[in-house]
């Protein structure tokens, strides 16, 4: 039987702003073994991301996924985290549709 996940205390903070912002979430967080906890995509464009808290480190897991994941990843600690993330995606959705 599988435990279940672990996520930080921003979690849901973080996810809700993502949804106010426009953007679908999917938390992966059950999946463990160093896989980013949220899948967010808005207009096209899909980050993976990672939700610490404030002094938060990644694990050694999550640090060799990032070494070996070659799309978009970021890590959120906080509100400011997610409205710059989100402002990239729609930076990139800009030129994926020019």
């Amino acid at each position: 039987m599988r435990r279940a996940a672990k996520v930080d205390a921003n979690h849901v903070e973080i996810v809700t702003e993502f949804k106010m912002r426009g953007c679908a979430v999917l938390s992966l967080a059950p999946m463990g073994r160093g896989v980013p906890d949220l899948l967010v995509a808005f207009g096209g464009v899909t980050w993976l991301v990672e939700v610490k808290g404030p002094k938060g480190k990644e694990t050694e897991d999550q640090q060799k996924f990032a070494l070996q994941w070659t799309g978009c990843r970021a890590i959120v600690r906080d509100v400011q985290g997610v409205k710059d993330t989100v402002e990239i995606m729609i930076a990139q959705m800009v030129k994926l549709r020019a």
